[in-house]
């Protein structure tokens, strides 16, 4: 059902004419592709707050002894 469905959809967009296919492409890939470069960033913001949590906490600890 869902390739009967793709295929429709596929030989639809096709048979517009280019400067459509660009468009409606465009229109979709746009904010798809930022959506996902926005979660990557916040997923790679959260993973480097973890770590640089982790490293303030170990490096306070190993100054205060040398000091």
């Amino acid at each position: 059902m869902v390739v009967a469905w793709y295929d429709g959809v596929e030989l639809w967009l096709v048979q517009l004419a280019y400067p459509l296919q660009v468009a409606l492409v465009l229109a979709v890939l746009v904010p798809l592709c930022w959506g996902v470069a926005r979660g990557v960033d916040r997923a790679l913001d959260v993973l480097a707050a973890r770590f640089a949590r982790g490293r303030d906490v170990r490096g306070r600890g190993e100054r205060g002894r040398a000091a």
